[in-house]
């Protein structure tokens, strides 16, 4: 079945996150810090009048922070247990592909619990990992994103 992505990068890397939980593309602005959060969580964003948690991707997958500059966006989701943004370092594009090209992947010396990835795709020359939005909201602390809707 052909799915909708939004790429994004993380240093060399491309990511892919399926479009049906994508609200919009936002770009950076300023960020409202909170204390005594988990240190993926880079604080608090106003988008549109609602004020939104933002998850670092970068943080989030190799444990340090995100290079913020002009390219750096939100990619805001919206779940039935959360609305949150994600930091990432840019969006390069939206693709379609048959989401049968997805396949697993075995993260050696990585927790499951700690494995956000739906799998990998293979597409002409670049390898697309896909990320599992529910997997996030699965293993991050889920009660301080909640209080913010």
């Amino acid at each position: 079945m052909n799915t909708n992505y939004v790429l994004f990068t993380i240093g060399s890397s491309t990511y892919g996150i399926d479009i049906k939980n994508i609200v919009s593309i936002e770009k950076v602005s300023e960020t409202t810090p909170t204390p005594q959060m988990p240190d993926y969580m880079v604080g608090l964003v106003n988008v549109r009048g609602q004020i939104v948690p933002i998850i670092d991707c970068t943080r989030l997958l190799y444990n340090e922070g995100s290079k913020v500059d002009q390219n750096s966006r939100y990619i805001l989701l919206e779940t039935e247990q959360a609305t949150l943004a994600l930091l990432v370092e840019s969006t390069n594009e939206i693709i379609t592909f048959d989401s049968e090209l997805i396949k697993p992947v075995n993260l050696y010396g990585t927790s499951s619990s700690q494995n956000y990835l739906e799998g990998v795709a293979l597409l002409e020359d670049r390898i697309i990992s896909i990320i599992d939005i529910e997997k996030i909201l699965a293993n991050v602390d889920t009660s301080s994103l909640q209080e913010t809707n």
